[in-house]
């Protein structure tokens, strides 16, 4: 083993979830695993404690290793479930054969039907997953056709009606099957069925705290405690819903794009946790900014800020990001934790602007900004922009922050501007 190189790489692993694959001498994977936090899980197998005779074996023969940072440990389940197919490791035992995980599936009907599956995809329905956990999926699915009582049957309606069954009578179907409802009130079901599962859950948390809340002060104890049950269950689909794809995973994990954003960009870390800042107005009018947050490469919701500007009139855009970041970072509370990366929508100015206000607010923090024209990053200190390829992952990952964070300014700008002329 190459104790002093790896040992220098242990210092520069951080704590985030992700998989780690070490290499042979001659640069084979011989072993692919997966880790909450990458540091620990490393690390511990270096220790002095360490006596099982197959990682023993294992440790004389490391001579690097790598790992791929992604965004919770059900991406680190599913990734290292690619990598050890793909690679074979001699020290993986198990995962090497055709095993899969279950998806959700949203068949391509009239009346859709959505069940928990893990058959061959078919290009027609819609799929979400894999995922990890059967049990968890499957409560989740039951969970939310409470708010949205989609059918979870496979029979085929084209063929000819069909009796409604106990799920109408208990409220978990709709009854399209005899015609309860519209195809098109039907589909804003699907609709969403397809949000919450790509992320949205913040409106069924709201919805729940409020009804313990309410459950609590009427003295039924046993209703709350089942609603704090619900929440646990939320709380859990965020660590372990993988919000990518196995085919979006394995091209982000293959090319390891925050380990090869922190060289390309010349930043003291990984920019694991990267906030995306934009402003939107019109003529100066109901001018917004928004503030969006990206966690392994993959949107965080749950941190998403929106901002009325109050201070500049007429059309600034430098100076209403200059608003927006100083009510950003302006207390200790905001600064608790902290981005390892903003991102800034615009050009060499707006850069420029960013860097100014951290510099005066005494923050330490990367900053870079991405025009939309030519695509061209900005990055503090270098004179010509960073020109990446078009089809890069690493490209695609800051046009992601930057479109989002623009999406998010402007529907909060029009939600603005259509209340101002209800007002009027």
């Amino acid at each position: 083993m190459n104790r002093r190189k790896v040992l220098k790489k242990l210092n520069n692993t951080p704590n985030f979830p992700g998989v780690y694959l070490m290499k042979d001498s001659k640069g084979k994977v011989i072993y692919v695993g997966k880790a909450i936090s990458l540091k620990k899980r490393i690390t511990s197998y270096f220790s002095k404690s360490e006596s099982n005779i197959k990682n023993l074996s294992l440790i004389s023969e490391i001579d690097d290793f790598e790992f791929v940072p992604v965004a919770s440990e059900a991406e680190a389940l599913i990734l290292e479930n690619i990598f050890i197919k793909k690679n074979q490791p001699k020290y993986n035992i198990s995962l090497k054969d055709d095993k899969s995980y279950p998806f959700v599936k949203i068949t391509d009907e009239r009346y859709p039907s959505i069940r928990v599956v893990r058959e061959t995809q078919d290009e027609k329905s819609l799929y979400f997953g894999p995922f990890t956990n059967v049990a968890l999926i499957k409560n989740v699915i039951r969970f939310i056709r409470r708010y949205y009582p989609v059918r979870s049957c496979k029979y085929n309606l084209e063929k000819g009606r069909v009796r409604l069954c106990t799920q109408y009578h208990i409220k978990r179907c709709a009854g399209p099957c005899e015609g309860e409802i519209s195809v098109a009130e039907y589909n804003k079901l699907v609709k969403g069925i397809i949000s919450f599962l790509k992320g949205n859950y913040q409106q069924f948390t709201r919805k729940l705290e409020k009804q313990m809340v309410e459950a609590g002060e009427k003295l039924e104890f046993e209703k709350a405690e089942e609603i704090k049950k619900r929440l646990f269950m939320l709380d859990e689909m965020k660590k372990r819903f993988p919000l990518r794809d196995e085919k979006t995973l394995f091209t982000y994990g293959e090319s390891n794009v925050l380990v090869n954003l922190q060289s390309l960009l010349y930043l003291k870390s990984i920019p694991y946790y990267i906030e995306g800042y934009d402003v939107s107005n019109i003529q100066g009018d109901s001018a917004t900014g928004s503030g969006v947050s990206f966690k392994g490469g993959v949107p965080d919701k749950d941190n998403y800020r929106r901002y009325k500007i109050k201070s500049v009139k007429g059309i600034d855009d430098c100076r209403m990001l200059e608003e927006i970041l100083l009510r950003r970072f302006d207390s200790e509370k905001e600064r608790r934790e902290m981005p390892d990366l903003i991102l800034v929508d615009g050009g060499k100015a707006q850069l420029n602007t960013a860097i100014r206000v951290f510099a005066r607010m005494g923050v330490d923090i990367s900053v870079i900004s991405l025009a939309e024209r030519d695509e061209e990053v900005y990055i503090s200190g270098e004179k010509e922009p960073l020109r990446l390829r078009k089809d890069s992952p690493e490209l695609h990952l800051l046009q992601a922050v930057r479109d989002e964070a623009h999406r998010f300014a402007v529907s909060y700008h029009r939600k603005l501007r259509r209340k101002k002329i209800r007002d009027d």
